[in-house]
């Protein structure tokens, strides 16, 4: 189905450039997609907003998203892969909608904010797709609850500790001390060049839009985004990887400048009988950059 056939849909949660990028990347959406308003899970003393798409019956695929981000990250994804899964998103700790956190917990306390809304919504297996900092807390899913990741995607994402390629001391600079000028919208194309390759920032105005709106709207506090840092500095399953015996998909943007690509690469010499996709032309954000490719070899990879 092309992006003409595309009739109506409803994200309602999402700003409109959002479901303007949606149509021109051809997301093949052709039924209004319900999503469930302000569903939360309690675990310790915070709360996580949650979000399900699709009809409840199909097969569960759970996406985490990265660093800062929250649920209408997940749109590009969320609009094709309902179709044929029951899609669901949570923001993470300290981000989005869910409660603020104060810093000093892991990747391995957001591994359990994940199992946490498995279990809300009594699914006891589900695929798994995490970019960025989700797909570290995949890992640690993955790792501590085999049972629970039928198929595992990672995205953008690093093994941590001595398997971890860094990037730039101005990506890592930017990252650990953004410099904020107060102006929400200058900030976010001050540090775009971290999160998109210069291709889509040349030739996708539409997508580069749509990721402006996603920023204004981003409720995220400075101290929710300090500790997301500081749990992801501390992760590291480097001398684990070859516990997984799980199906394992592994995606990366070749122009990738926050996590280089070379991350993706040495999970993929890792983790046994993983299969890795770099896709060119594309950055940190490749799922997004690169929707529907991403979106046609995610479905692929889970149909097998």
């Amino acid at each position: 189905m092309s992006a003409g056939q595309i009739e109506f849909y409803q994200l309602k949660e999402y700003p409109k450039p959002v479901l303007l990028e949606l149509r021109n990347t051809g997301a093949r959406v052709a039924i209004e997609l319900l999503i469930n308003h302000m569903p939360t899970v309690n675990v310790g003393d915070h709360y996580l907003y949650y979000e399900t798409s699709g009809d409840p019956a199909a097969p569960p695929l759970l996406i985490i998203s990265g660093l800062s981000d929250y649920t209408p990250k997940c749109a590009w994804q969320v609009a094709d892969l309902a179709e044929d899964f029951f899609v669901v998103t949570f923001d993470n700790r300290g981000a989005g909608r869910s409660s603020p956190v104060s810093p000093g917990y892991s990747v391995a306390d957001m591994m359990v904010d994940a199992v946490a809304v498995l279990d809300a919504l009594n699914i006891s297996q589900a695929h798994v797709f995490g970019f960025s900092l989700g797909g570290m807390s995949a890992l640690h899913l993955t790792l501590n609850h085999p049972d629970r990741v039928e198929r595992l995607i990672l995205g953008c994402t690093t093994a941590g500790g001595p398997l971890t390629v860094y990037p730039d001391e101005s990506v890592i600079a930017a990252l650990v001390q953004p410099q904020l000028s107060g102006d929400r919208r200058d900030d976010f194309y001050s540090s775009l060049w971290m999160s998109v390759s210069d291709r889509s920032m040349q030739e996708k105005p539409h997508l580069i839009k749509a990721l402006e709106e996603i920023s204004m709207a981003n409720p995220q506090s400075p101290e929710g985004y300090a500790g997301q840092i500081q749990a992801l500095l501390s992760h590291d399953v480097a001398g684990r990887l070859g516990e997984i015996q799980t199906p394992t998909l592994i995606m990366h943007g070749e122009d990738d400048r926050m996590i280089p690509p070379e991350n993706g690469r040495l999970l993929a010499e890792h983790i046994q009988g993983a299969k890795l996709i770099v896709y060119p032309a594309a950055g940190h954000l490749f799922f997004i950059e690169q929707a529907e490719t991403v979106n046609r070899d995610i479905r692929r990879f889970l149909s097998v």
